[in-house]
Protein backbone atom coordinates (compact mmCIF):
# COMPACT_ATOMS: atom_id res chain seq x y z
CA UNK A 1 0.00 0.00 0.00
CA UNK A 2 1.63 3.20 -1.19
CA UNK A 3 1.73 6.40 0.78
CA UNK A 4 -0.51 8.08 -1.81
CA UNK A 5 -3.23 5.52 -1.02
CA UNK A 6 -3.33 6.40 2.68
CA UNK A 7 -6.27 8.54 3.84
CA UNK A 8 -6.38 10.38 7.15
CA UNK A 9 -9.52 11.79 8.75
CA UNK A 10 -9.13 14.33 11.55
CA UNK A 11 -12.29 15.01 13.52
CA UNK A 12 -12.01 18.32 15.39
CA UNK A 13 -14.77 17.68 17.90
CA UNK A 14 -16.24 19.86 20.61
CA UNK A 15 -13.30 19.31 22.95
CA UNK A 16 -11.43 16.32 21.49
CA UNK A 17 -9.43 15.50 18.38
CA UNK A 18 -9.81 12.08 16.79
CA UNK A 19 -7.71 10.72 13.94
CA UNK A 20 -8.18 7.62 11.80
CA UNK A 21 -5.76 6.40 9.15
CA UNK A 22 -7.11 4.10 6.46
CA UNK A 23 -6.33 2.73 3.03
CA UNK A 24 -8.16 0.99 0.17
CA UNK A 25 -8.93 -2.72 0.40
CA UNK A 26 -8.18 -4.31 -2.97
CA UNK A 27 -10.72 -7.11 -2.65
CA UNK A 28 -13.79 -5.21 -1.49
CA UNK A 29 -12.81 -1.71 -2.78
CA UNK A 30 -13.93 -0.42 0.62
CA UNK A 31 -11.84 1.59 3.04
CA UNK A 32 -9.81 -0.44 5.55
CA UNK A 33 -8.98 1.22 8.87
CA UNK A 34 -5.33 0.87 9.87
CA UNK A 35 -5.35 2.73 13.20
CA UNK A 36 -7.25 5.23 15.32
CA UNK A 37 -6.57 7.53 18.26
CA UNK A 38 -8.49 10.15 20.21
CA UNK A 39 -7.26 12.72 22.72
CA UNK A 40 -8.77 15.61 24.69
CA UNK A 41 -7.87 19.03 23.34
CA UNK A 42 -7.93 22.00 25.76
CA UNK A 43 -7.41 24.33 22.79
CA UNK A 44 -10.86 23.51 21.37
CA UNK A 45 -14.19 24.66 22.72
CA UNK A 46 -17.38 23.76 20.90
CA UNK A 47 -15.41 22.96 17.74
CA UNK A 48 -13.75 26.41 17.76
CA UNK A 49 -10.05 27.05 18.37
CA UNK A 50 -9.50 29.06 21.55
CA UNK A 51 -5.77 28.32 21.82
CA UNK A 52 -3.99 27.62 18.56
CA UNK A 53 -0.78 26.35 20.16
CA UNK A 54 -2.63 23.85 22.37
CA UNK A 55 -4.72 22.71 19.42
CA UNK A 56 -1.65 22.25 17.20
CA UNK A 57 0.01 20.27 19.98
CA UNK A 58 -2.99 17.95 20.32
CA UNK A 59 -3.19 17.48 16.53
CA UNK A 60 0.50 16.59 16.38
CA UNK A 61 0.15 14.10 19.22
CA UNK A 62 -2.97 12.36 17.92
CA UNK A 63 -1.72 12.04 14.33
CA UNK A 64 1.73 10.84 15.36
CA UNK A 65 0.14 8.27 17.65
CA UNK A 66 -2.08 7.08 14.81
CA UNK A 67 0.87 6.96 12.39
CA UNK A 68 2.91 4.89 14.86
CA UNK A 69 0.10 2.34 15.25
CA UNK A 70 -0.48 2.11 11.50
CA UNK A 71 3.24 2.18 10.65
CA UNK A 72 2.35 4.71 7.98
CA UNK A 73 2.88 8.43 7.50
CA UNK A 74 0.44 11.02 6.25
CA UNK A 75 0.89 14.53 4.93
CA UNK A 76 -2.70 15.68 4.50
CA UNK A 77 -6.01 15.16 6.28
CA UNK A 78 -9.71 15.51 5.65
CA UNK A 79 -10.69 17.91 8.39
CA UNK A 80 -14.03 17.51 10.15
CA UNK A 81 -15.44 20.82 11.41
CA UNK A 82 -18.43 21.58 13.61
CA UNK A 83 -19.65 24.30 15.93
CA UNK A 84 -22.11 27.16 16.25
CA UNK A 85 -20.15 29.25 13.70
CA UNK A 86 -21.56 27.01 10.96
CA UNK A 87 -24.79 28.20 9.37
CA UNK A 88 -26.88 26.75 6.57
CA UNK A 89 -29.85 27.55 4.37
CA UNK A 90 -31.57 26.43 1.18
CA UNK A 91 -31.57 28.29 -2.13
CA UNK A 92 -32.60 27.88 -5.77
CA UNK A 93 -30.81 28.53 -9.03
CA UNK A 94 -31.93 28.68 -12.66
CA UNK A 95 -30.11 28.57 -15.98
CA UNK A 96 -31.52 29.09 -19.47
CA UNK A 97 -30.30 26.76 -22.22
CA UNK A 98 -29.89 29.07 -25.22
CA UNK A 99 -28.30 26.56 -27.61
CA UNK A 100 -30.33 25.20 -30.49
CA UNK A 101 -29.78 21.55 -29.54
CA UNK A 102 -31.13 22.14 -25.97
CA UNK A 103 -29.14 19.15 -24.66
CA UNK A 104 -28.05 19.53 -21.02
CA UNK A 105 -24.32 19.19 -20.44
CA UNK A 106 -22.20 18.90 -17.29
CA UNK A 107 -21.18 22.53 -17.88
CA UNK A 108 -24.85 23.53 -17.72
CA UNK A 109 -25.17 21.74 -14.37
CA UNK A 110 -22.09 23.59 -13.13
CA UNK A 111 -23.60 26.87 -14.28
CA UNK A 112 -26.97 26.37 -12.57
CA UNK A 113 -25.23 25.46 -9.31
CA UNK A 114 -23.01 28.53 -9.63
CA UNK A 115 -26.17 30.60 -10.00
CA UNK A 116 -27.70 28.94 -6.92
CA UNK A 117 -24.73 29.88 -4.75
CA UNK A 118 -24.43 33.40 -6.12
CA UNK A 119 -25.93 34.97 -3.03
CA UNK A 120 -24.70 37.83 -0.86
CA UNK A 121 -22.92 36.70 2.29
CA UNK A 122 -20.86 38.76 4.71
CA UNK A 123 -17.12 39.11 4.17
CA UNK A 124 -16.34 37.13 7.31
CA UNK A 125 -18.00 33.94 6.03
CA UNK A 126 -17.00 31.17 3.59
CA UNK A 127 -19.20 28.80 1.61
CA UNK A 128 -18.13 25.36 2.79
CA UNK A 129 -20.55 23.13 0.84
CA UNK A 130 -23.18 23.50 -1.86
CA UNK A 131 -25.30 20.34 -1.90
CA UNK A 132 -27.83 19.87 -4.73
CA UNK A 133 -31.16 18.51 -3.48
CA UNK A 134 -32.76 17.97 -6.88
CA UNK A 135 -33.06 19.34 -10.40
CA UNK A 136 -36.03 20.58 -12.42
CA UNK A 137 -36.18 20.67 -16.22
CA UNK A 138 -38.76 22.94 -17.82
CA UNK A 139 -40.60 23.08 -14.47
CA UNK A 140 -40.64 19.28 -14.14
CA UNK A 141 -39.27 18.44 -10.68
CA UNK A 142 -37.61 15.23 -9.57
CA UNK A 143 -34.94 14.97 -12.28
CA UNK A 144 -31.98 13.14 -10.69
CA UNK A 145 -29.56 13.54 -13.62
CA UNK A 146 -30.37 16.12 -16.29
CA UNK A 147 -27.21 15.54 -18.34
CA UNK A 148 -28.12 14.32 -21.82
CA UNK A 149 -31.75 15.38 -21.55
CA UNK A 150 -33.26 18.26 -23.56
CA UNK A 151 -34.84 21.37 -22.14
CA UNK A 152 -34.85 25.14 -22.10
CA UNK A 153 -34.83 25.88 -18.36
CA UNK A 154 -32.65 24.03 -15.87
CA UNK A 155 -33.28 24.67 -12.16
CA UNK A 156 -31.72 23.30 -8.98
CA UNK A 157 -32.47 23.41 -5.27
CA UNK A 158 -29.41 23.43 -3.03
CA UNK A 159 -28.44 23.29 0.63
CA UNK A 160 -25.61 25.72 1.39
CA UNK A 161 -23.35 25.40 4.44
CA UNK A 162 -21.26 28.42 5.42
CA UNK A 163 -18.56 28.82 8.05
CA UNK A 164 -16.91 31.70 9.83
CA UNK A 165 -13.76 32.48 7.84
CA UNK A 166 -11.73 33.24 10.95
CA UNK A 167 -12.78 30.11 12.83
CA UNK A 168 -12.19 27.92 9.76
CA UNK A 169 -8.79 29.49 9.12
CA UNK A 170 -7.79 29.00 12.77
CA UNK A 171 -8.58 25.30 12.50
CA UNK A 172 -6.55 25.03 9.30
CA UNK A 173 -3.66 27.02 10.82
CA UNK A 174 -3.58 24.69 13.82
CA UNK A 175 -3.29 21.67 11.51
CA UNK A 176 -0.63 23.44 9.42
CA UNK A 177 1.37 24.35 12.54
CA UNK A 178 1.26 20.67 13.47
CA UNK A 179 2.98 19.96 10.14
CA UNK A 180 0.06 18.65 8.10
CA UNK A 181 -1.99 19.90 5.15
CA UNK A 182 -5.77 20.17 5.10
CA UNK A 183 -6.91 18.40 1.95
CA UNK A 184 -10.50 19.51 2.44
CA UNK A 185 -12.57 20.85 5.34
CA UNK A 186 -15.78 18.83 5.71
CA UNK A 187 -18.87 19.58 7.76
CA UNK A 188 -18.81 16.70 10.26
CA UNK A 189 -22.56 16.18 10.00
CA UNK A 190 -22.19 15.31 6.30
CA UNK A 191 -19.39 12.84 6.98
CA UNK A 192 -21.19 11.04 9.79
CA UNK A 193 -24.44 11.05 7.81
CA UNK A 194 -22.83 9.12 4.98
CA UNK A 195 -21.56 6.57 7.50
CA UNK A 196 -24.60 5.92 9.74
CA UNK A 197 -27.78 6.87 7.81
CA UNK A 198 -29.13 4.35 5.31
CA UNK A 199 -30.31 5.36 1.80
CA UNK A 200 -33.85 4.26 2.68
CA UNK A 201 -33.91 6.49 5.77
CA UNK A 202 -32.69 9.42 3.67
CA UNK A 203 -35.42 8.79 1.11
CA UNK A 204 -38.27 8.40 3.61
CA UNK A 205 -37.21 11.36 5.70
CA UNK A 206 -35.19 11.10 8.90
CA UNK A 207 -33.48 13.17 11.56
CA UNK A 208 -29.75 12.78 12.21
CA UNK A 209 -28.49 13.86 15.65
CA UNK A 210 -24.74 13.95 16.27
CA UNK A 211 -24.34 14.54 20.00
CA UNK A 212 -20.91 15.91 20.81
CA UNK A 213 -19.40 17.21 23.99
CA UNK A 214 -20.42 20.85 23.62
CA UNK A 215 -22.50 20.96 20.44
CA UNK A 216 -25.32 19.00 18.86
CA UNK A 217 -25.38 18.76 15.06
CA UNK A 218 -28.89 18.11 13.74
CA UNK A 219 -29.70 17.32 10.11
CA UNK A 220 -32.88 16.40 8.29
CA UNK A 221 -32.82 14.17 5.20
CA UNK A 222 -35.77 13.93 2.82
CA UNK A 223 -36.09 12.42 -0.65
CA UNK A 224 -32.47 11.33 -0.46
CA UNK A 225 -30.91 14.73 0.26
CA UNK A 226 -29.96 16.89 3.21
CA UNK A 227 -32.70 19.53 3.56
CA UNK A 228 -31.90 21.12 6.91
CA UNK A 229 -28.91 21.36 9.24
CA UNK A 230 -28.34 23.18 12.49
CA UNK A 231 -25.64 23.47 15.17
CA UNK A 232 -27.02 23.68 18.73
CA UNK A 233 -24.71 24.86 21.56
CA UNK A 234 -25.50 22.00 23.94
CA UNK A 235 -23.78 18.67 24.51
CA UNK A 236 -22.86 15.79 26.77
CA UNK A 237 -20.16 17.80 28.56
CA UNK A 238 -23.01 19.79 30.10
CA UNK A 239 -24.17 16.56 31.79
CA UNK A 240 -20.65 15.96 33.11
CA UNK A 241 -20.51 19.49 34.53
CA UNK A 242 -23.92 19.06 36.18
CA UNK A 243 -22.69 15.89 37.89
CA UNK A 244 -19.48 17.57 39.03
CA UNK A 245 -21.42 20.44 40.59
CA UNK A 246 -24.17 18.27 42.05
CA UNK A 247 -21.81 15.70 43.58
CA UNK A 248 -19.04 18.16 44.53
CA UNK A 249 -16.42 16.20 42.67
CA UNK A 250 -13.93 16.71 39.82
CA UNK A 251 -14.87 16.76 36.15
CA UNK A 252 -12.79 13.63 35.54
CA UNK A 253 -14.61 11.74 38.30
CA UNK A 254 -17.95 13.04 37.03
CA UNK A 255 -17.10 11.83 33.52
CA UNK A 256 -16.29 8.36 34.85
CA UNK A 257 -19.53 8.26 36.83
CA UNK A 258 -21.52 9.30 33.76
CA UNK A 259 -19.90 6.67 31.55
CA UNK A 260 -20.15 3.78 34.06
CA UNK A 261 -23.34 4.54 35.99
CA UNK A 262 -25.19 7.26 34.10
CA UNK A 263 -28.82 6.63 33.07
CA UNK A 264 -30.86 9.11 31.06
CA UNK A 265 -34.33 8.21 32.39
CA UNK A 266 -35.69 7.48 35.85
CA UNK A 267 -37.95 4.79 34.40
CA UNK A 268 -34.87 2.73 33.48
CA UNK A 269 -33.59 2.51 37.06
CA UNK A 270 -33.21 -1.01 38.39
CA UNK A 271 -33.06 -0.96 42.17
CA UNK A 272 -31.60 1.53 44.62
CA UNK A 273 -27.94 0.63 44.42
CA UNK A 274 -25.26 2.98 45.71
CA UNK A 275 -22.52 4.43 43.53
CA UNK A 276 -19.16 5.00 45.23
CA UNK A 277 -16.85 7.77 44.03
CA UNK A 278 -14.07 10.03 45.27
CA UNK A 279 -14.75 13.55 46.47
CA UNK A 280 -13.13 16.74 45.25
CA UNK A 281 -9.90 16.00 47.12
CA UNK A 282 -9.48 12.76 45.15
CA UNK A 283 -9.08 10.70 48.32
CA UNK A 284 -12.28 10.73 50.36
CA UNK A 285 -14.74 8.03 49.21
CA UNK A 286 -18.37 9.07 48.99
CA UNK A 287 -21.64 7.37 48.07
CA UNK A 288 -24.67 8.49 46.13
CA UNK A 289 -27.89 6.75 45.18
CA UNK A 290 -28.32 5.87 41.52
CA UNK A 291 -31.66 7.68 41.64
CA UNK A 292 -29.86 10.89 42.62
CA UNK A 293 -27.60 10.56 39.59
CA UNK A 294 -30.59 10.27 37.28
CA UNK A 295 -32.25 13.26 38.92
CA UNK A 296 -29.16 15.28 37.99
CA UNK A 297 -28.78 13.83 34.50
CA UNK A 298 -32.36 13.68 33.21
CA UNK A 299 -33.15 17.45 33.16
CA UNK A 300 -30.12 18.15 30.98
CA UNK A 301 -30.96 15.26 28.64
CA UNK A 302 -34.48 16.63 28.33
CA UNK A 303 -33.10 20.09 27.55
CA UNK A 304 -30.86 18.72 24.79
CA UNK A 305 -33.60 16.74 23.04
CA UNK A 306 -36.14 19.53 23.56
CA UNK A 307 -33.80 21.94 21.76
CA UNK A 308 -33.50 19.48 18.87
CA UNK A 309 -37.26 19.01 18.78
CA UNK A 310 -37.81 22.77 18.61
CA UNK A 311 -35.46 23.06 15.62
CA UNK A 312 -37.26 20.22 13.84
CA UNK A 313 -40.65 21.80 14.45
CA UNK A 314 -39.38 25.13 13.14
CA UNK A 315 -38.25 23.45 9.93
CA UNK A 316 -40.67 22.44 7.18
CA UNK A 317 -39.88 18.75 7.66
CA UNK A 318 -41.49 17.86 10.99
CA UNK A 319 -43.07 14.61 9.67
CA UNK A 320 -40.20 12.10 9.40
CA UNK A 321 -41.30 8.48 8.80
CA UNK A 322 -37.68 7.30 8.93
CA UNK A 323 -37.37 8.35 12.58
CA UNK A 324 -34.17 9.62 14.14
CA UNK A 325 -30.60 8.33 14.05
CA UNK A 326 -28.63 9.21 17.19
CA UNK A 327 -24.84 9.09 17.06
CA UNK A 328 -21.72 10.76 18.46
CA UNK A 329 -19.69 10.32 21.63
CA UNK A 330 -22.49 11.64 23.83
CA UNK A 331 -24.97 8.85 23.06
CA UNK A 332 -23.17 6.02 24.84
CA UNK A 333 -24.91 6.65 28.17
CA UNK A 334 -27.69 4.19 28.93
CA UNK A 335 -31.18 5.30 27.95
CA UNK A 336 -30.29 8.07 25.49
CA UNK A 337 -32.25 6.52 22.61
CA UNK A 338 -35.26 5.92 24.89
CA UNK A 339 -35.12 9.53 26.11
CA UNK A 340 -34.95 10.71 22.52
CA UNK A 341 -38.04 8.70 21.61
CA UNK A 342 -40.02 10.18 24.50
CA UNK A 343 -39.16 13.80 23.79
CA UNK A 344 -38.94 13.76 19.99
CA UNK A 345 -42.03 11.55 19.71
CA UNK A 346 -40.51 9.43 16.96
CA UNK A 347 -38.61 6.18 16.65
CA UNK A 348 -34.93 6.60 17.56
CA UNK A 349 -32.07 4.22 16.88
CA UNK A 350 -28.39 4.46 17.80
CA UNK A 351 -26.35 5.19 14.68
CA UNK A 352 -23.41 2.81 14.41
CA UNK A 353 -21.01 2.93 11.45
CA UNK A 354 -22.24 0.65 8.69
CA UNK A 355 -20.20 -2.53 8.31
CA UNK A 356 -20.76 -2.60 4.56
CA UNK A 357 -18.96 0.73 4.10
CA UNK A 358 -15.78 0.34 6.11
CA UNK A 359 -13.52 -2.52 7.15
CA UNK A 360 -12.31 -2.33 10.73
CA UNK A 361 -12.25 -4.10 14.06
CA UNK A 362 -15.64 -4.49 15.75
CA UNK A 363 -14.63 -2.23 18.64
CA UNK A 364 -14.08 0.67 16.21
CA UNK A 365 -17.71 0.57 15.04
CA UNK A 366 -18.88 2.95 17.76
CA UNK A 367 -20.82 6.23 17.66
CA UNK A 368 -17.82 8.12 19.04
CA UNK A 369 -15.70 7.16 15.99
CA UNK A 370 -18.48 7.49 13.40
CA UNK A 371 -17.45 10.97 12.24
CA UNK A 372 -13.77 10.09 11.83
CA UNK A 373 -14.77 6.93 9.94
CA UNK A 374 -16.97 9.06 7.72
CA UNK A 375 -14.05 11.39 7.01
CA UNK A 376 -11.70 8.64 5.81
CA UNK A 377 -14.54 7.23 3.69
CA UNK A 378 -15.55 10.69 2.48
CA UNK A 379 -13.82 10.67 -0.94
CA UNK A 380 -15.57 7.46 -1.98
CA UNK A 381 -18.86 7.74 -0.08
CA UNK A 382 -20.10 11.26 -0.75
CA UNK A 383 -23.26 10.89 -2.79
CA UNK A 384 -23.79 14.57 -3.45
CA UNK A 385 -22.06 16.96 -5.79
CA UNK A 386 -20.38 19.78 -3.94
CA UNK A 387 -18.61 22.95 -4.93
CA UNK A 388 -16.05 24.06 -2.35
CA UNK A 389 -14.68 27.55 -1.87
CA UNK A 390 -11.58 26.97 0.15
CA UNK A 391 -10.31 29.59 2.60
CA UNK A 392 -6.96 31.18 1.87
CA UNK A 393 -4.15 28.91 2.97
CA UNK A 394 -6.33 25.82 2.63
CA UNK A 395 -6.41 23.18 -0.03
CA UNK A 396 -6.57 24.23 -3.66
CA UNK A 397 -9.92 24.73 -5.35
CA UNK A 398 -11.24 21.69 -7.17
CA UNK A 399 -12.48 21.63 -10.72
CA UNK A 400 -16.26 21.98 -10.80
CA UNK A 401 -16.53 19.93 -13.95
CA UNK A 402 -14.54 17.07 -12.44
CA UNK A 403 -16.69 17.08 -9.29
CA UNK A 404 -19.91 17.14 -11.30
CA UNK A 405 -18.76 14.14 -13.30
CA UNK A 406 -17.69 12.34 -10.14
CA UNK A 407 -21.07 12.94 -8.53
CA UNK A 408 -22.97 11.48 -11.46
CA UNK A 409 -20.63 8.49 -11.52
CA UNK A 410 -21.46 7.90 -7.85
CA UNK A 411 -25.18 8.11 -8.55
CA UNK A 412 -25.26 5.56 -11.35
Amino acid sequence: MGRSDIIAGLDMGSSRVTCIIAGPDEETRNVRVLSAASLPCPGLKGGVVVNIAETARAVTQVIEETEARAKQTVSGVYLGVRGAHLQSFNNRGAYNIARTDKEITAEDVSSVIENAKAIPISNDREILHVIPQGFSLDRQRGVPNPVGMEGSLLEVEVHIVTASSSHLNNLIKAVNQAGFEVLEPVYSLLAVGEMVVTPEEKELGCLLIDLGGQTVSAGIYFEGSLRFSKEIPLGSDFITRDLAYGLRTSLITAQNIKEKHGIALTSLLNGEEDVTFLGMDGRTPRKVKAKTLVEIIQPRVEEIFSAVREEVQNSTYADLPGGAVLTGGGVCMKGMAEAGEQILEMQVRTGLPRKDLVLCEEEALTPSLATALGLVSYPSLKTWMQVDLMPSGGAKKSSIRRKVSGWFENLF
